[in-house]
């Protein structure tokens, strides 16, 4: 992973830099005195990792996974955006316009890593012996296939670019079909799952794309096939297909209870401390503070949704924005046993040298899955401080703890959501849960402290189903997940109306209370005639002769 990071330091200088001063050419009056012919480039293993490592960091920035997709994320039932004097959040307060700059931004950086993909691809060196060689362009395919799994699960219907952008006649595509976007990310996929390493090979770097990750990303898109909109049922079939093939692969299990501290929390400390569990983590996007090299690689993860820690005006320790919240719909969903909730709902913050406990319908009720410090003993917290500091730990390792960015890798595919996928998938196929997709949501459950699943929630179809959509949202919470999650099931609407139900009726709720109401803010503001896909950004639609804004938010700039 070091080796990654030096390289994503020399493809910011070289293709952020490098490539804009390509782009002046026109209006340079002398030639640049370095200047990146694409087409001779790739020719080397090293000049092959900068542009590999180029993609990784556009994933890595601000626009993507560093910040936009916590945000976005946040308008389901398991948690929402806690400042009640703005609406900053937008997207996830669906009120957002087609002229948001966030969307923008992630369409853009989406679409970014694709060029840079198509460029790699184009203007790889054949010179590779054959199996170097495919692996490389696996790994680009990957990237491709994951960035327009992303811009499909939001956008929906997306233009498809095959081929790198030469000059202003590229920006006109029309949009796909999602039938030809899901075929298109099939073939990218299926490419990396044959070519690429397993994550157990000696070979492989902690942190990148392998084998198990494509077919597990597989298994997700063929989830969002068979869900909304196109509601293609043969796709259950298929996703239940790759997920077995991770399962019977022997190399990716769970982490359990050692020592006396249950596995749930310890792989999660390992995204906090950037150690990584290939066994469990299947893909994960890497950061590391790289802000002092002058990179925008940096994450946020635990910071803007984290556990609340303020000290000395925010300059010391880790300070941390905290602007999720956790929602009683999720923390009401975990029974007392289930080693899950202390630590993905603990309901603290440390205030100025306190540590103390925070209410469900508090406004730090903030939550612990990534968190950045723990009480150096729990049994202190309801102790008041009697004004002396409380003692915390550091739990994030980080040469230097920063108010605004963290090194707190952001999960993408954990072998849980693997055995919950199939168990999904399985329950589909067989129109009711066969002894393996309860033997996968067992497996789960196991790890959380829980029994196996009784007869109440095995006996059909349809109750097995209602208790995978609750245990993934136990299990996959934060995670970026749940907001798709809902949108395929058709409920994010029916869920959001659950939530506002559930606040309303929480002890201590109070209708005049600003902070109180402001939790309301994605149910009140929600249509699912327009909110179950983000719209074109209006700078695109502008630009692409060929795209034209969805009816439904037609005008929605203003």
């Amino acid at each position: 992973m070091k080796d990654l990071k030096k390289y994503i330091s020399i493809a910011f200088a070289l293709f952020v830099s490098g490539m804009t001063m390509t782009s002046c050419d026109d209006f340079l009056t002398e030639d640049p005195k370095s200047y990146i012919k694409p087409e001779t480039f790739y020719s080397t293993k090293t000049e092959v990792e900068i542009g590999l490592a180029g993609m990784y960091s556009v994933l890595a920035s601000d626009n993507v996974f560093g910040q936009a997709l916590i945000q976005f994320d946040a308008g389901a039932d398991e948690g929402y955006y806690n400042r009640r004097g703005n609406d900053n959040w937008s997207v996830s307060l669906y009120r957002h316009t087609a002229s948001d700059v966030s969307i923008a931004n992630l369409w853009a950086a989406l679409y970014n890593s694709i060029n840079l993909a198509n460029l790699f691809m184009e203007n790889l060196s054949t010179g590779f012996p054959e199996d170097e060689y495919n692996r490389y362009l696996a790994e680009a395919r990957f990237i491709r296939g994951f960035s327009y799994l992303n811009l499909t699960s939001w956008f929906e219907e997306v233009p498809i670019r095959k081929e790198s952008s030469k000059d202003q006649s590229y920006n006109h595509v029309e949009a796909a079909s999602l039938a030809e976007i899901y075929d298109f990310i099939k073939d990218d996929l299926l490419f990396a799952a044959e070519y690429l390493y397993h994550s157990n090979d000696k070979e492989y770097t902690p942190g990148r794309a392998n084998k198990m990750a494509a077919h597990g990303l597989l298994a997700r898109m063929y989830l969002k096939r068979a869900g909304y909109p196109l509601q293609d049922k043969s796709a259950y079939k298929l996703a239940r297909e790759h997920c077995d093939i991770i399962m019977t692969d022997g190399w990716h299990d769970l982490m359990q209870e050692s020592n006396g501290e249950n596995g749930y929390r310890r792989h999660f400390l390992n995204y906090v401390q950037n150690t990584y569990d290939t066994k469990e983590s299947l893909f994960e996007i890497s950061f590391g503070y790289l802000r002092q090299m002058g990179l925008m690689v940096n994450g946020r993860v635990g910071g803007l949704n984290g556990l609340r820690f303020i000290l000395a005006g925010g300059t010391e320790g880790p300070s941390s924005y905290s602007m999720l919240n956790a929602s009683p719909v999720l923390t009401n969903s975990y029974d007392d046993s289930d080693v899950r909730k202390a630590w993905n709902v603990p309901g603290m913050q440390y205030n100025e040298g306190n540590i103390a406990r925070q209410g469900l319908l508090e406004a730090f009720y903030c939550p612990g899955k990534f968190r950045r410090w723990e009480p150096q003993d729990y049994n202190d917290i309801d102790i008041p401080n009697q004004g002396k500091r409380e003692s915390y730990i550091l739990l994030e390792k980080a040469s230097e703890q920063n108010y605004n960015f963290t090194c707190v890798n952001s999960p993408v595919l954990r072998y849980s959501d693997v055995l919950l996928m199939f168990a999904e998938a399985d329950n589909e196929v067989n129109d009711g849960p066969s002894q393996a997709a309860i033997d996968a949501l067992d497996k789960v459950r196991n790890r959380a402290g829980l029994p196996d699943a009784d007869a109440g929630i095995t006996g059909s179809k349809e109750a097995f189903f209602n208790e995978l959509v609750i245990e993934r949202m136990r299990e996959l919470c934060f995670e970026g997940i749940r907001r798709h999650d809902l949108v395929r099931w058709g409920k994010l609407k029916e869920r959001l109306d659950y939530q506002k139900t559930v606040i309303q009726g929480t002890a201590g709720f109070v209708a005049t209370n600003d902070q109180h109401v402001s939790y309301l803010r994605s149910a009140n503001n929600f249509n699912p005639a327009k909110h179950l896909s983000l719209p074109y950004p209006l700078q695109e639609v502008t630009i692409n002769k060929k795209l034209n804004q969805k009816p439904e938010w037609a005008g929605s700039d203003k």
